[in-house]
């Protein structure tokens, strides 16, 4: 491959880091212990959040494998502004944000600190869907001069989906989520469905959760603008993970995902090249 486009490698991973890929309040519903689970993040307490991941990318041209890793991190607190007419209004601080990124051009080190205590507001319905993040696309950055992003990417996946019914240690659900994230040089459109299961009730961190696994399938698909031109990604993608959420906090306490794709890599001269990539990501409260 020529110079020239090894950078396309680089920019690829980044795209997949910066889109990174839970409990709730707890109301009793029916006498046989089914319950609601909802997002409240109630009271006047803040909730500060850390989330970790490790991207893996893998391109192979002409028989040589060609392997990025891009270590990222962000920090941010969260505080219920109060809810109307069944929508959820919070207030997010972000705190830190930076990567490591490991490639065939070197290594790149860099903290964001243009995003550092800037504040937006998120809505959303009780369950986790219907997110507004208009503000949060308004917080633009770049990393290391290669790729542009926004918040809205790294906050549109954050808060799991609940179920609309009552739930209970067993029940296991099925939702099918289209995200699509837009930046000035980036279009990406992700397809996943997932199922759910209630494991267990557990006590994690001081707070009385339940413990929520589920699997996802589905499809990426991304485009982005670069100094070389067009390039174009689709992939089949598939993850496992499990989250814990707090019964009378109404707040995600922590959310582990491991995930794979197995697609192509389209660089500008119209070569198709086999792409693999694995993440793993870890959210936690922190407090």
């Amino acid at each position: 491959m020529k110079k020239t486009y090894k950078p396309l490698i680089l920019i690829i991973a980044l795209l997949i880091a910066l889109t990174t890929g839970s409990c709730n309040k707890l109301m009793t519903a029916k006498k046989d212990g089914a319950t609601s689970l909802e997002y409240e993040f109630s009271g006047n307490e803040s909730y500060p959040y850390k989330q970790t991941s490790k991207t893996t990318q893998t391109v192979v041209f002409s028989g040589q494998e060609m392997n990025t890793v891009v270590n990222s991190r962000l920090g941010f607190t969260v505080s219920g502004r109060g809810i109307a007419n069944d929508i959820l209004i919070l207030g997010v601080t972000i705190d830190t944000l930076g990567l490591k990124i490991n490639s065939m051009q070197g290594n790149i080190t860099e903290n964001v600190s243009s995003v550092k205590g800037k504040s937006f507001l998120m809505s959303m319905d009780q369950k986790g869907g219907n997110k507004d993040l208009d503000e949060a696309e308004e917080i633009t950055y770049s990393i290391a001069g290669l790729q542009t992003s926004n918040m809205k990417a790294s906050f549109i996946s954050i808060f799991p989906g609940l179920p609309e019914e009552n739930i209970q240690t067993g029940y296991t659900w099925q939702e099918t989520d289209t995200v699509n994230i837009s930046t000035e040089t980036e279009n990406a459109e992700i397809i996943m469905t997932s199922n759910k299961t209630v494991e267990s009730r557990e006590n994690m961190s001081g707070y009385d959760c339940y413990k929520i696994s589920y699997t996802s399938e589905g499809t990426r698909e991304t485009s982005s603008q670069t100094a070389q031109g067009l390039i174009v990604t689709n992939a089949d993608v598939s993850s496992t993970g499990y989250f814990y959420f707090a019964i009378n906090e109404g707040i995600i306490v922590s959310n582990h995902t491991e995930a794979k794709s197995d697609g192509s890599l389209v660089i500008p001269t119209g070569e198709s090249l086999p792409m693999f990539i694995t993440t793993v990501s870890d959210l936690s409260l922190t407090k």
